[in-house]
């Protein structure tokens, strides 16, 4: 049965633990911008219910920053749904109820896919609530990693993508049919590409590292390993801590934020919900020179790009937030 509570949290427009099927998903708005905040859906097993909680208020955070810096008058939010261990556990179930639960908000949260979402939950969950992002997204964002990494690196010979879900593979297919060499790496290999070891990816030479797995694999251990020129990838919140930015740039590894590299996902989701599908080929095609803007204020600054287009994007968010 469902049922929902509102959780106060500072900072954050909107917080809920709701109970669906079984599962426990908390649904954080962080800032719900004319009437809208944006963000998907993750379905993964978590340690305790703050573990799921303090994840989905770092990733709705991080979906604000991406909606704004994509030039959308819109702010961010997050779901995480916490698989249990029980083996009763009914995931059709949980998934419509939280589709429910959506729908209850009237259209300030917009949902789509994230990590773990399958395609039999969008099907669930889109029978249950008309608030959710359009189809084909993976390729969105395949495309929007593709362009950052560019701006940076015009011809890239070597990428290693780490993780072949549905935007690592996106990806992969989309940088081999240009003629870069991928080496890839997951648990699940496709034919077609070559492959390493998933824990020898991160000493593979090339020149980006691709990220689309989860998050939080570049940290004190991994980035020491690392042989590329720059890091661009899928996955959200790649940096395992603040400090794994200051490792990345005190190596001169030129760090594209996830705010930037996936955004094409929302740029296209958030565009069409608001009715300006005309504005996507410009929104992405902006999403190089706001990167180059972002390196060219990192370099001057001497410090992290991740810092630099936080503080962009936070100012951003704020000024919206006032009107």
């Amino acid at each position: 049965m469902l049922r929902s509570d509102t959780i106060e949290v500072a900072g954050f427009d909107e917080v809920y633990r709701v109970e669906c099927g079984g599962a426990v998903a908390f649904v954080a708005l962080h800032a719900v911008i004319g009437g809208h905040a944006f963000g998907g859906i993750r379905i993964t097993s978590y340690n305790s219910e703050k573990a799921a909680l303090d994840d989905a208020k770092e990733l709705a955070i991080a979906m604000s920053r991406k909606v704004v810096m994509a030039g959308i008058a819109g702010g961010g939010g997050k779901t995480v749904m916490s698989i249990p261990s029980d083996a009763e556990f009914d995931r059709t179930a949980a998934v419509r109820e939280l589709g429910e639960f959506v729908e209850t908000l009237g259209g300030r949260y917009w949902c789509g896919p994230d990590y773990g979402f399958t395609e039999d939950d969008a099907d669930v969950l889109a029978s249950a609530t008309q608030y959710v992002a359009p189809d084909g997204l993976a390729s969105a964002t395949a495309e929007s990693i593709d362009l950052t990494m560019r701006a940076v690196v015009p011809k890239p010979e070597t990428v290693a993508v780490q993780g072949l879900g549905a935007v690592g593979l996106r990806l992969a297919m989309r940088l081999k049919k240009k003629g870069v060499d991928v080496v890839a790496a997951d648990v699940h290999p496709v034919a077609g590409f070559d492959y390493v070891d998933p824990e020898e990816i991160y000493e593979t030479p090339c020149d980006v590292f691709a990220p689309c797995a989860m998050g939080g694999v570049l940290d004190d251990f991994t980035i020491p390993l690392l042989h590329c020129q720059v890091v661009c990838g899928g996955a959200n919140n790649p940096l395992a801590s603040d400090d794994d930015a200051k490792r990345l740039h005190a190596r001169g590894i030129t760090f594209v934020p996830d705010i930037l590299a996936n955004s094409g996902a929302t740029i296209v989701g958030a565009s069409t919900t608001l009715g300006q599908k005309d504005q996507i080929a410009a929104r992405m095609a902006g999403l190089a020179d706001r990167v180059l803007d972002v390196l060219e204020r990192s370099d001057d600054e001497d410090r992290s790009p991740l810092f630099v287009v936080r503080e962009l994007s936070d100012e951003l968010i704020a000024k919206l937030r006032r009107g």
